[in-house]
């Protein structure tokens, strides 16, 4: 026997299964790996911005904003090709010669 229902409430059948579809909210997606080159690149970049500022946050800012000097991001740049990424570590120099 089941035990009685308090009043007003409903009894919950808590033996019955619920099929439902799965949902693709919450399953993480890859990104593709990044050429090995890139990788490289991208990891050098890090370095250097990271000694010349010493901190994530601005190190984040100078490699996601934008550079006159350079016409683009210097992430951006520097993965592309070796002398994009010489270009940005000359600006990095320039930088720390000027403060």
């Amino acid at each position: 026997m089941s035990a009685p229902v308090p009043t007003g409430e409903l009894p919950i059948d808590t033996s019955a299964k619920v099929d439902r579809p799965r949902s693709m909210a919450f399953r993480r997606r890859r990104a593709p790996n990044m050429p090995i080159e890139q990788s490289r690149r991208q990891s050098q970049l890090v370095q250097s911005a990271w000694r010349h500022f010493r901190g994530s946050e601005p190190v984040i800012a100078f490699l996601n904003t934008r550079h006159e000097a350079l016409g683009a991001l210097p992430l951006h740049l520097a993965i592309e090709s070796d002398e994009g990424l010489e270009r940005v570590e000359t600006l990095l120099k320039q930088m720390t010669l000027e403060a």
